[in-house]
């Protein structure tokens, strides 16, 4: 079976990257597998070994003439949108959308990732500072659709759905290796931080959202010095820190890594820290074995009415609001609510609010020192695993569902 996967988003590599890891399961013996994907995602899918071709043409017209040549060329027997929305989005320059796609090739079925299982959230999005977007039921209008896990919960679902296992970054079934925390050459800890470039993006236009893109950097810092302790902190992203660090914290900026190298510094490190519950870094680190502290906010945060503890003043005297968020800096606390409820995937990290300082220096010295808690964690991440290897193959998931259309 032939399949052609379409990661055209140029904001965020998420997308691409879980299409990607369930591409990678496929059995070449049963598929064959072609990519067209955006420009910069094309040596991150390559690396990978998968066949990708960018779509780089200069305008829609000239994009979608070659694109009718790769798929006459190909002629794949399904196409796979990594992501409905950010595809539909893309069709100012790409000149293809979901609608188009239905339209040119109707003979073909079309399926789609449901990463966050939009139905349940009812295509309702809430971005950072209370702004509401209702989104268009673009995943209705797909044949078949591919629910990765996590963020779903590993548990069968409706019949046009394929609920699939990720893999991270290593091989389905083969159990993660973790050693005691050991630290680097000088025995000092390793904490590892990863940003994308969306992550700096205001997709909304809200001062509050600019607090935050602004803040966030500066509190894990004052988190990380408030330790007290010497920590080589290891950043992967396009924008060093640009503030004084703390003189026990040996910081390394690195702007981006190769796949393979950027999944050795991730699983050698004693703390993967991140504020994006969606983050594929994060289902990476749980399935590797990592341990792994996720910061969040539940709560409206005013400093006029409550004021701003000695510690948070310093860290970002400009901060004068925060409000709930799971994925920093584009909130989705809503959104990703119903995903997320009674989701085992929630017990292969600990959680703390970003703000509750005790909170956040208790856990991050627990996963660092405290073995029993660190082998408990473990022990958790191994079992979602299991739960993971229970379900169907993709392949055998994705052609159950496809045979019956």
């Amino acid at each position: 079976m032939k399949l052609l996967f379409l990661g055209l988003g140029h904001l965020s590599k998420g997308d691409v990257s879980i299409a990607a890891d369930f591409a990678r399961q496929l059995p070449r013996n049963r598929f064959q597998v072609g990519f067209v994907a955006t420009p910069d995602a094309v040596p991150q899918l390559r690396d990978l070994g998968l066949a990708t071709l960018p779509l780089d043409a200069g305008t829609p017209e000239a994009n979608l003439a070659t694109f009718d040549t790769i798929m006459r060329n190909f002629r794949p027997d399904c196409l796979v949108a990594a992501d409905p929305f950010t595809l539909n989005y893309s069709a100012s320059w790409s000149g293809l959308s979901v609608g188009l796609l239905r339209e040119r090739y109707g003979d073909l079925p079309l399926a789609g990732f449901d990463q966050y299982d939009w139905r349940a959230a009812d295509y309702c999005i809430d971005f950072y500072g209370g702004y509401r977007k209702r989104f268009p039921r673009l995943l209705e209008e797909c044949d078949l659709l591919i629910r990765n896990c996590p963020l779903n919960r590993p548990a069968a679902s409706e019949a046009n759905v394929a609920v699939t296992p990720m893999i991270g970054g290593g091989l389905r079934g083969a159990a993660p290796v973790r050693p005691a925390p050991g630290g680097d050459r000088t025995g000092r800890p390793t904490v590892f931080l990863v940003n994308s470039a969306w992550e700096y993006v205001n997709v909304v236009n809200s001062p509050e959202m600019d607090q935050l893109i602004h803040a966030m950097p500066r509190i894990v810092h004052s988190h990380l010095a408030a330790l007290g302790r010497p920590l080589q902190v290891v950043h992967v992203g396009p924008r060093a820190w640009d503030f004084p660090i703390d003189e026990r914290i040996e910081y390394r900026h690195l702007i981006k890594l190769p796949p393979a190298s950027f999944h050795e510094r991730l699983t050698g490190a004693d703390l993967f820290i991140t504020a994006n519950a969606a983050s594929v870094t994060l289902t990476q680190a749980a399935l590797a074995g990592v341990p792994t502290l996720l910061l969040q906010n539940d709560k409206v945060y005013h400093r006029h009415a409550v004021g701003a503890p000695a510690w948070l003043d310093a860290a970002v005297p400009t901060l004068t609001t925060m409000t709930p968020f799971r994925v920093f800096p584009w909130g989705w606390y809503d959104l990703l609510t119903p995903v997320l409820s009674n989701n085992p995937y929630t017990g292969c990290f600990r959680t703390a609010g970003v703000l509750q300082r005790r909170k956040v220096l208790d856990e991050m010295t627990t996963l660092l020192d405290d073995m029993s808690a660190r082998t408990e964690l473990y022990e958790r991440q191994l079992d979602y695993r299991e739960r993971l290897g229970r379900l169907a193959s993709p392949a055998d998931s994705f052609l159950a569902v496809a045979r019956a259309l």
